[in-house]
């Protein structure tokens, strides 16, 4: 039978390398002074010796006995003639107690010896401690509970997997709270690991979007500290300070350290190269993966994501947008009790519960002139000049000639890490001695006023003239005009926008290497395309500069940024039509900061008027593909508003072209609706045909999904005739293939057919995938709602692979889904889930509304096919209530199969049960949706399913 014992094993540490250097003989005194001291603490704690080795094996009834025991074992071995160190593990858990027999016992055996898991496993935790460490599993600190020795403090460090335990293990740490905690030694036997999303994994693969982080923490362990300790005790720190001090680092090393706590990840929001404060939502969602929802503001839906997750959002630069700021935190916080965060700021941004900390420097110091190596070395503010001095010259040390003079640098530059790293980057070609000179020469305080703050200010802007004087004429220049650039650029984008007189393109390689050197531009090579980046600090330093500088260089270079990113912006446009769809994506998500500040310039008069409008179309299709409809339409709207513009019939109407794009993406067809038509009207007059056909047939779009098919026929028949009479065959094509959307939509499937046929023929001849892949599609579609399943597959399949081979991820989508519709009527659940799932998923990435909501109903009938019944109610009471909503009507067809798919859970689901779960999809939003109809667990329990969605 087991007994639930405490089981304690101690191992002494370096204990061979002792005996080598002690000898055999001195060493057995040394084991037996230890074996002495151990002994003698076991009576006063009821403790039991079971085996001995270089430590001991000990059984106790009581886990507080046996913590206190460890405790007093550890003074123990560090009083005795030689110090020694042991590591210690305690496990409370069922143990066998097996008696030896009187005869094993006189041939050498114990007495007594245990059997059972309790003992490997605080075998375990004792190998994951270092010497000086007593390590407690989670039984072992429940069973100790309050009893913890007076001055001792327990701590945990995480789960922790290890190789042959099935279970992670959760350590905790008794120790002081004056020496810190050491974490168990990194091995390929152990890792740290955490929950989420109900699986354990490895701490360094939690979901996150940390910056990686190239140089060493130093120093701030107690604002660490208590910056850790604050989010414990509240879910809003803001961290407050100037520029300079460190404010981003310590929350990105304070993140890192409790990841494991935010099962749903850490997620770092940079603020720094926005300037408009509606993009502040626009940066969150997008940096937390939250999509724009058809019937909510884009805030509510993040804050519907983030209910009932548990994650930390990092806000950092609030400074120039508190009041958004304030907003996002403010709405996040109430809306998700599981989500925390940490703000940097420059001021506070006054948020209910929001716990300021102040971020100061770095500790100086002692003065005088006397101080000793050691003593410098306690301050930080020299631990980190020396740490980034090595980085330049590895041969730096602290030596007692240089002591006095660095000690003398970091007082005189107040401890500010951003002043230290750029002073530490010039001891590659300078002594510190005269470093110290430079820096003093060129101090210059702020008068009227003694606020030390102002002063700190002064003192790094000093350093910041110093070395922006130790440029050269060229690299002035260059620092100057880099600093119209936000989020970082490459060196393309450097050589166009600075690489002019007086510097040349040629120059700017050697310029920007010579401004990395100098610490100030950053490089990051990480990525396929090294870029490199300032700090804002910088960046407003160059600014002025450049502001400052004759001959209208400022206005002359921010044109010439506005005018490489609109060059670039049109190459995106083309690039993302064809197979290199994501590459091209990938780079305008880099350089979207850039290209907002462009667009920014345009509307604000910095460049001709019409480039705004020229940006709202190069933009137009990463706005849609991206999910940036709402940023997009905004911009339309600026742009309608300037002056030229509505001076410009030609510019008045493309902007209203990409407006009503926009809106339909959004599934807001009125207004496009609206834009559309007075865009005819404006193209009418102007009298170009194809722009009137054109306008003509995406009209037909925006008509066709409020039911009104006969006007969207006269405007596609009228576009349909202008792209023949000018031989334009790709618009006869298009028109064709919304003819076959409009027949669909009335019934007409004979003529849907002919069309389509006639539009595939045109494609192929014309090579044009995109549109051979539609129109196979559509004859899909047409095919599937005849009674025709096996032409379906065919033409379905065809598509499919199409548009893959054209890089078409929409096209593929819609295949796929009208696929998984052909799976589920032949009764292939298992595929017709899959397709739909992945067709889903792209509709809900895309944001397809309308085609996101068919296939919504297309999961209420693979859920009722998998006796779903309640689930399949909701998603059909939801979509219902968004089509009304959004005036989208579905066509006949369709019509008919969702009415015999409502009738069929009518009979199914009892009337009351019905009616419940029916308005219950009221409180949902789509994303709700879209996690139940994407869960996989056919057999799922209908009562769950009932609950009201969290």
């Amino acid at each position: 039978m087991s007994d639930i014992r405490a089981l304690l094993l101690t191992d002494v540490v370096d204990s061979t390398r002792l005996s080598e250097r002690l000898g055999d003989m001195a060493m057995t005194e040394v084991w037996a002074s230890h074996d002495r001291a151990a002994r003698d603490l076991l009576p006063r704690w009821r403790g039991l010796e079971i085996d001995k080795t270089d430590g001991m094996l000990l059984l106790f009834d009581d886990a507080a006995d046996a913590v206190r025991y460890a405790v007093d074992y550890q003074q123990a071995l560090a009083a005795l003639p030689v110090p020694l160190k042991a590591r210690a593990g305690l496990h409370v858990g069922p143990v066998i107690l097996r008696e030896n027999a009187p005869a094993d016992v006189a041939r050498g055996a114990k007495p007594l010896e245990v059997d059972g898991i309790a003992k490997p496993t605080a075998a375990r935790v004792m190998c994951l401690a270092q010497g000086g460490q007593i390590l407690l599993t989670m039984k072992a600190r429940q069973a100790l509970g309050d009893r913890v020795p007076n001055g001792l403090t327990v701590h945990s460090h995480g789960c922790w997997a290890v190789k042959g335990v099935t279970e992670p293990i959760e350590l905790f740490e008794i120790g002081t709270d004056s020496a810190p905690f050491a974490a168990p030694p990194d091995t390929d036997k152990v890792w740290r690991v955490a929950k989420s999303g109900g699986r354990w994994m490895p701490v360094n693969q939690m979901p996150n979007n940390l910056p990686q982080q190239f140089t060493s923490f130093v120093g701030r362990e107690r604002e660490l500290a208590e910056v850790k300790a604050l989010m414990a005790q509240t879910r809003l720190v803001t961290l407050l300070g100037m520029g300079g001090l460190g404010k981003t680092r310590l929350s990105l090393q304070a993140a890192a350290e409790v990841m494991p706590e935010f099962p749903d990840g850490v997620w770092f929001l940079d603020l720094a190269p926005i300037r408009d404060p509606a993009l502040v939502v626009d940066e969150a969602a997008q940096a937390l993966g939250v999509r724009e929802a058809a019937d909510k503001a884009l805030l509510q839906t993040v804050c519907a994501y983030l209910k009932t997750r548990r994650l930390l959002l990092i806000v950092d630069n609030c400074e120039h947008l508190v009041q958004a700021c304030a907003e996002l935190v403010s709405a996040i916080l109430r809306a998700a009790p599981g989500v925390h965060a940490i703000a940097s700021s420059r001021e506070a941004l006054h948020v209910p519960g929001e716990q300021a900390y102040p971020v100061m420097p770095l500790p100086l110091p002692p003065a005088g002139a006397g101080v000793d190596i050691a003593t410098l070395q306690q301050s930080t503010a020299v631990r980190l000049f020396v740490d980034r001095a090595r980085l330049h010259k590895p041969s730096f040390e602290l030596t007692e000639r240089d002591g006095p003079a660095v000690a003398e640098l970091v007082s005189r530059l107040e401890g500010i890490p951003l002043a230290l790293e750029l002073a530490a980057a010039r001891v590659r070609g300078m002594g510190v001695a005269d470093i110290n000179a430079r820096v003093k020469d060129r101090y210059k305080l702020l008068t009227g006023g003694g606020r030390t703050l102002l002063q700190r200010q002064q003192t790094l802007r000093a350093l910041v003239d110093w070395s922006y004087d130790l440029l050269n004429r060229d690299e002035q220049t260059a620092l100057g005009r880099l600093s119209v650039f936000a989020g970082g650029f490459d060196l393309e984008a450097a050589e166009a926008v600075c690489g002019v007189d007086p510097l040349q393109r040629d120059d700017i390689l050697d310029l920007l290497t010579s401004l990395v050197e100098k610490s100030l531009v950053m490089l990051d090579d990480r990525q396929d395309v090294p870029r490199y980046r300032m700090l804002e600090t910088i960046v407003d330093y160059g600014r002025e500069k450049l502001v400052a500088a004759a001959d209208d260089d400022a206005a002359l270079t921010v044109e010439r940024h506005c005018q490489h990113f609109f060059a670039f912006a049109k190459a995106t446009n083309r690039g993302i039509k064809g197979r290199e769809q994501a590459d091209w994506v990938q780079r305008m998500e880099v350089e979207l900061d850039n290209v907002r500040a462009a667009i920014e310039l345009s509307l604000a008069g910095g460049v001709e008027a019409f480039v705004a409008v020229k940006f709202t179309v190069a933009m137009l299709g990463f706005w849609m593909l991206r999910g940036y409809s709402t940023e997009g339409r905004a911009t339309v709207q600026a742009a309608l508003a300037l002056p030229a513009v509505q001076n410009s019939e030609l510019a008045q109407a493309w902007a209203l072209y990409v407006g009503a794009a926009l809106a339909s993406a959004q599934s807001d067809h009125a207004e496009a609706r609206r834009m559309l038509e007075r865009c005819l009207v404006l193209r009418r007059r102007l009298g170009n045909p194809i722009d009137i056909a054109a306008t003509l047939s995406t009209l037909t779009l925006a008509r066709l999904p409020a039911g009104d098919a006969a006007a969207a026929e006269l405007s596609e028949h009228e576009a349909l005739e202008i792209f023949r009479s000018n031989d334009d065959r790709m618009g006869e094509v298009i028109a064709l293939i919304h003819l076959g959307h409009i027949h669909r939509h009335t019934g007409e499937s004979v003529r849907a057919v002919e069309h389509l046929r006639h539009g595939l023929a045109i494609a192929r001849d014309l090579h044009n995938q995109e549109a051979e892949g539609e129109c196979e599609l559509m004859l899909a579609v047409l095919a599937f709602e005849g009674g025709d399943p096996t032409s379906a597959r065919r033409h379905g399949a065809r598509s499919s692979t199409v548009c893959r081979e054209a890089g078409d991820r929409r096209g593929e989508a819609n295949a796929q889904r009208w696929l998984g519709k052909i799976d589920l009527d032949e009764g292939l659940a298992d595929s017709a889930g899959a397709r739909l799932s992945q067709a889903l998923r792209a509709y809900r990435d895309f944001e397809m509304r309308d085609e996101l909501l068919g296939c919504l109903e297309d999961h209420a009938a693979l859920a009722l096919s998998q006796q779903r019944s309640l689930l399949a109610v909701r998603l059909l009471g939801l979509t219902s209530l968004l089509r009304e909503r959004l005036a989208l009507v579905r066509p006949p067809g369709l019509h008919k199969r969702w009415r015999q798919l409502t009738d069929t859970l009518r009979q199914t689901v009892p009337a009351e049960a019905f009616a419940s779960a029916w308005a219950e999809a009221e409180g949902w939003d789509v994303e709700t949706a879209i996690e139940r109809a994407l869960a996989q667990e056919a057999g799922a329990d209908e009562r769950q399913l009932s609950s009201s969605p969290t």
